[in-house]
């Protein structure tokens, strides 16, 4: 018995340096934002021929701030808008980012200038869940391009993870202006 007993810790001393030896530290992990080599759309077997592009659009996307909960109270929200250039070559140019409450009125203009997103780049705009903009509230954003490109993706996301209840959900933009 005293001999199995140790073998058993010779053999988890092993696996313990096993392991250590394992976790050098020498690689990134998956998503530290540093790219590893540029990527090449021409690696695509699929073309992009039959996809209609565009050169600019004001995007209309809902941000539901405070939802009605039991007993009529709201029910707060925090929420942020992602914007996704979703060309694999050329740069859109997001010129306005603007927020309305639910009666229409204009709660906050998000840029002061022009913001350029390369192809596959993101970014996104907060609001606090202490936003009182109401069930209604929503943004408009208008994005260019010097060239015909595909449509960005433009998402809303809303939750909230208070206490033992979780809540969240995402609405989409919709197109009300377009150039081809």
């Amino acid at each position: 018995m005293n001999q199995l007993s140790g073998l058993l810790k010779v053999f988890l001393v092993l696996v313990i340096m096993i392991s250590l030896s394992s976790c050098t530290g020498k690689e990134s992990p998956p998503g530290d934002g540093k790219a590893v080599q540029t990527f090449n759309p021409g690696v695509l077997k699929v073309g992009d021929g039959g996809i209609n592009k565009v050169r600019g659009q004001v995007l209309y996307v809902p941000i539901y701030s405070n939802i009605p909960d039991k007993e009529n109270k709201h029910f707060d929200l925090s929420a942020f808008i992602s914007i996704h250039n979703t060309d694999l070559k050329n740069q859109i140019k997001i010129t306005k980012v603007l927020y309305f409450n639910s009666d229409g009125k204009i709660v906050k203009d998000f840029l002061v200038a022009d913001h350029s997103l390369g192809p596959l780049s993101a970014t996104n705009f907060n609001i606090p869940q202490s936003d009182t903009s109401g069930t209604g509230a929503n943004f408009l954003v208008e994005w260019l391009a010097d060239t015909p490109v595909s449509e960005p993706l433009v998402e809303s996301v809303m939750l909230n993870l208070e206490g033992n209840r979780g809540i969240s959900f995402l609405s989409k933009g919709r197109i009300i202006r377009e150039i081809r």
